[in-house]
């Protein structure tokens, strides 16, 4: 029997508010968002990412995401939970699946990034002809005021929770539960992870901290002056070789900040303590490096997976355990150590909240209260006035009571993502008492072939083995 909305109450508290909180006034939805619009992630193996072209995940519920070509371990969880909104007469107006809408965040960053360059070059070559035009006096221009206004859009990982309630709905990607992250809508836990690091296989301790600002290699070229990164002998220019940085890592994540912090509390690069600390700490005039950089910051992990395995960018690649491994695995001969102890327990949650239950950034908050604005009566006028806001935010609320079902239960989607996405993985020991928290012991999943039979065997063949291997000590 199905608890409705109003069944938040008794599953997930947060979905409260969703509800029964009045909405912006003056807000309007966008036409292109749908009745539920699902924000997703293309580059963040192995829980949200695009799956390669004609690549079919014929194991996948096959929900609206799954059908449109991602796939992954939150995106498996976001799937079934859709798949179950589609069929069940529950909901006031049914959803109908071309009414689910996906924005990928990483393909709206890469457009928004190729604008910015694209407006800065046609700004820099004006201020260029009109310097050739005017002479130098005519450098302070509107041209050169508006190049310096020109900035790259904010990374993936820090505008995921800007756009979250104005472009989508929900947030189906690997996003860690933190208390700054409260006042939207937030799942159960999903999964547990921690921040990790990766070596370059048998390098030796860095002998200093400090890399180039731009580790990019640069080409000699004859016949010009020699250029930052080369040095001259005589006529010829030769290529120095680039000082790589002490970290890499994605910014805007929680590597950056607590990640950081959690290798420095571990005592693993005591050498650089230090010069870490100073990172983390930012304070005017105390630099981590005087010349140079410390730790280096890319937009995704892709490019810092790149990044670590041609070697010259930096030496220790910090981030959460599951996704640097995936990642720098997926390269072809990059070889790596460590990678096996996590120095943090983060855990994952899908986050929501309604679009048009907020305002744009920078926009005044026109949120009325249920004591000074709103009838002593009731709610009805104002819900009455934004009837497509409340439509969205009980869709938003009856994805969240489905979630918090599938995951406590017994036996609990996790399993079945994390077989999906994790294929002939063995789970860590924190991983299965994690587990174990949140849906107790595991029962057999009776959708199997084999009712879990070869599951239940397996874990007795284990325990026999363990329990010889005790008893032989």
């Amino acid at each position: 029997m199905s608890l409705g909305p109003v069944g938040c109450l008794l599953v997930w508290l947060p979905c409260i508010s969703l509800v029964l909180a009045p909405p912006s006034l003056g807000q309007t939805l966008t036409p292109s968002a749908g009745q539920l619009s699902i924000g997703v992630r293309s580059d963040a193996r192995p829980f949200s990412y695009e799956l390669p072209p004609h690549t079919v995940d014929s194991d996948a519920t096959r929900g609206p995401l799954s059908r449109n070509g991602y796939g992954g371990y939150m995106i498996r969880i976001c799937d079934a939970v859709l798949a179950e909104m589609l069929v069940e007469p529950d909901i006031s107006k049914h959803l109908m699946m071309e009414q689910i809408k996906i924005y990928d965040i990483d393909k709206e960053y890469r457009i928004l990034k190729k604008n910015a360059d694209q407006a800065r070059a046609r700004t820099a070559d004006l201020k260029a002809a009109q310097d050739k035009t005017v002479g130098s006096s005519g450098a302070d221009t509107n041209e050169a005021q508006e190049e310096q206004e020109i900035r790259n859009p904010p990374e993936p990982s820090a505008s995921r929770f800007i756009d979250l309630g104005i472009k989508y709905d929900i947030l189906c990607d690997p996003a860690t539960i933190t208390n700054d992250r409260r006042q939207v809508i937030v799942s159960p836990p999903l999964f547990l992870t921690g921040i990790s690091y990766l070596t370059p296989k048998g390098a030796p301790v860095p002998g200093e901290a400090c890399g180039d600002l731009d580790p990019a290699p640069v080409k000699p070229a004859d016949k010009q002056p020699p250029q930052n990164g080369t040095e001259t002998t005589g006529n010829s220019t030769k290529q120095k070789v680039p000082r790589p940085a002490l970290i890499g890592l994605v910014g805007g994540t929680t590597a950056e900040s607590r990640g950081l912090q959690a290798l420095i509390d571990a005592r693993e690069m005591p050498k650089f303590e230090e010069q870490l600390v100073k990172q983390l700490r930012k304070e005017p005039g105390k630099p981590a490096c005087e010349h140079g950089m410390l730790v280096r910051p890319y937009p995704n992990h892709e490019e810092a997976a790149r990044a670590f395995c041609r070697g010259d960018a930096f030496h220790y690649y910090v981030g959460d355990l599951e996704i640097i491994r995936t990642y720098v695995g997926a390269i072809p001969g990059c070889k790596f150590d460590n990678g096996v102890v996590t120095y943090t327990n983060d855990r994952y949650g899908i986050f929501g909240r309604a679009i048009g239950d907020r305002n744009k950034p920078g926009e005044a908050e026109s949120r009325p209260t249920v004591s000074s604005e709103l009838p002593q009566s009731g709610l009805d006028p104002v819900l009455r006035a934004a009837p497509d806001i409340v439509e969205r935010r009980l869709l938003v609320a009856r994805f969240f009571e489905i979630l918090s079902q599938k995951v406590v239960f017994n036996p609990s989607i996790l399993d079945k993502a994390y077989n999906d996405a994790f294929p002939n993985l063995p789970q860590s020991r924190k991983l299965k008492l994690f587990y174990w928290s949140i849906r107790g012991e595991r029962l057999p999943d009776t959708t199997e072939p084999d009712g879990g039979q070869n599951q239940k065997a397996g874990a007795q063949n284990g325990a026999a083995a363990q329990a010889d291997k005790t008893t032989g000590q």
